[in-house]
């Protein structure tokens, strides 16, 4: 009698963060469309002209450092899915490269070198792809088209999607805690809290996602905590099923915000730019 008792009132909250989850979506902000930030470093007025027009037509945004040392101190701070450095600016770049393989958030980053055809790089530098000088537009995109899928990839893998929904918060101890989602990705979300949660806190988060048949429920841990009710959930050890089907609705929701010129590059599946799992 117990167990049917609690079947029913878990459909029944299911039910409720169903409902609710799509009304409070339909409510969100609609994201910018872009598919990924990039870095630019180079002193170069033309060649940072070339290469944020180009950026531009690929849904990437921009960020211009002409200093290494300062391009170095951006990457500890933000998340880049593109960094593209300009080998004449010296031995800097090698150091710049290096903390960029280092950068817990942008270790996966797609690099480009901007290298003269004659250039050799030193032995300590190591990029995804490069660029030769003279730019044009042809090579710039022809190498962005390629590169294209992965950025969105590692995009994908930092995401936070703006999100609003109830979100069932239960600890081994105390009642479950109702708290309002605020955006998702693939290792966690951010919720505002009625209680005060301190980091290291273990919980179990119960919410549901618009379009989603089934509700999710994964163990997390309390990463942050403000003194505005706000606090930040990573997922532990999320099972398979529920891993898929997360990173596919989060895939979604960044195809919606490609414009369409840029979709238009993954309709081949066979194209090199199509990103992958």
């Amino acid at each position: 009698m117990a167990h049917r008792k609690a079947g029913r009132r878990a459909r029944s909250t299911y039910k409720i963060l169903r409902a609710l989850s799509i009304v409070m979506s339909s409510q969100a902000a609609s994201p910018r469309s872009i598919v990924g930030r990039s870095l630019l470093v180079s002193r170069d007025p033309g060649i940072i002209e070339q290469l944020k027009a180009a950026m531009e037509q690929f849904a990437i945004t921009a960020d211009v450092c002409p200093h290494p040392l300062r391009a170095a101190s951006l990457i500890n701070i933000r998340k880049y899915e593109a960094i593209v450095v300009d080998m004449a600016l010296g031995e800097p770049v090698a150091e710049l490269l290096a903390r960029v393989r280092h950068s817990p958030s942008n270790q996966n980053s797609v690099t480009f070198a901007l290298t003269a055809s004659d250039e050799l790089l030193p032995s300590r530098v190591e990029t995804r792809f490069y660029l030769r000088k003279p730019l044009s537009a042809r090579s710039i995109n022809t190498t962005l088209r390629v590169a294209l899928g992965l950025i969105i990839r590692d995009y994908r893998r930092y995401f936070r999607c703006p999100a609003s929904g109830p979100v069932v918060l239960s600890r081994e101890q105390g009642s479950p805690l109702g708290c309002e989602m605020m955006n998702i990705s693939e290792g966690g979300m951010a919720v505002t809290a009625a209680l005060e949660f301190h980091p290291g806190t273990v919980v179990t988060a119960e919410f549901a996602l618009a379009d989603e048949l089934t509700a999710f429920r994964l163990r997390a841990e309390v990463c942050w905590s403000d003194q505005k009710a706000r606090i930040g959930l990573q997922f532990k050890g999320m099972p398979d099923d529920q891993k898929q089907r997360l990173q596919a609705w989060l895939s979604k929701r960044i195809e919606e915000r490609i414009p369409e010129p840029i979709a238009r590059l993954f309709q081949n599946p066979d194209h090199p730019a199509r990103p992958g799992p």
